[in-house]
Order: C-alpha cells, then structure tokens, then sequence
C-alpha cells in the first residue's frame, strides 16, 4: 500500500516529521490564521461575484475577470458567488467526497492512482516536494471532467453510491 497523509496522522505520532514542515519565512509570510479565525470577520479569502463576469457594462467584467486572476495567484482559493451552482447540490457533493474519505484507507486504495505509469486519476496522496522543498500534507481524490473524452467513470469511486 502507497504511503498515504491520513495513515501517518492516525499512526500516533506526536509531531509532523520536518519533511512537511514549511521554512520560517514561509510560516512568516502566509500570517496567522488561527488569529485570523479568532476575528470577528475571519479570515480575508477573496469573494469573487461571478455574476459581474457577464455584465453588460465591459469594466465590470473586466474587473471581475482581473479579481479571479489575482485570487487564484495570490491565494490559490476563493470564494464564489452567484455561480448558479444549486445549494443542494453543492450539499450534496460535499456529502459524498466527506463519505468517501471517512472510507477504510484499504477501501480507498481500490481507487489508487498510479503517477509512474501515468493514471493519475484516482486516489492519492499529494507526497511530491513543493517550491519550498516540503512534502505536501494532503491526501486527495483527481478525476477529469472536462474535456468529456478524458473523463474516465470507471476509476470513479463506487462508494458512496452516489458519488458520481
């Protein structure tokens, strides 16, 4: 079985191993985000209003345009709204990832990627060194969507059973 994040957390250790650590100037630059959450407001992830992508009026689409840009380079997330995306839905898709990851790890490992033979849809741990020389701490599930012809429903996950 590949090494995965969620067996080294549950394996008892009592601290990260330094291969996962982030430099100082790292942990520096990114803030508090435990003082972060403790404000009022929380912390500061850009609201993008995807609505204003389509406006009619070219400077406000153009300005959202520019705000998602930066979002995704500055903070790799965002929040979006106005998207059109059902809450229902949106419900019931994280339903279905959450059901998947509280699986056994040998359960998710049926699902297994394997990077060196090039099937890099499925299940797997994020165990590649970033910018900064650390190993990432994520295990995590990739399948493409789009475009239709590389989408692969056979390395989907057959439980939760409407994970699909």
């Amino acid at each position: 079985m590949a090494a995965r994040v969620e067996s080294l957390s549950s394996s008892g250790i009592q601290s990260i191993p330094k291969e996962y650590v982030r430099p100082q100037e790292e942990l520096t630059s990114i803030g508090n985000v435990f003082e972060e959450e403790k404000k009022e407001e929380g912390p500061q992830v850009p609201t993008i209003d995807l609505q204003e992508m389509y406006s009619d009026d070219e400077v406000v689409g153009e300005k959202c345009r520019a705000a998602l840009v930066k979002a995704a380079k500055e903070w790799g997330v965002m929040h979006l709204v106005n998207h059109g995306i059902a809450d229902d839905l949106i419900q019931r898709v994280k339903k279905a990832g959450q059901a998947f990851f509280d699986l056994p790890v040998e359960e998710k490992e049926r699902y297994a990627n394997d990077q060196a033979s090039g099937k890099i849809q499925g299940y797997g741990s994020k165990l590649a060194n970033n910018a900064s020389g650390q190993l990432e701490w994520e295990d995590y599930f990739f399948h493409l969507i789009f475009p239709e012809e590389k989408r692969d429903l056979s390395v989907w996950p057959k439980t939760p059973i409407d994970y699909t």
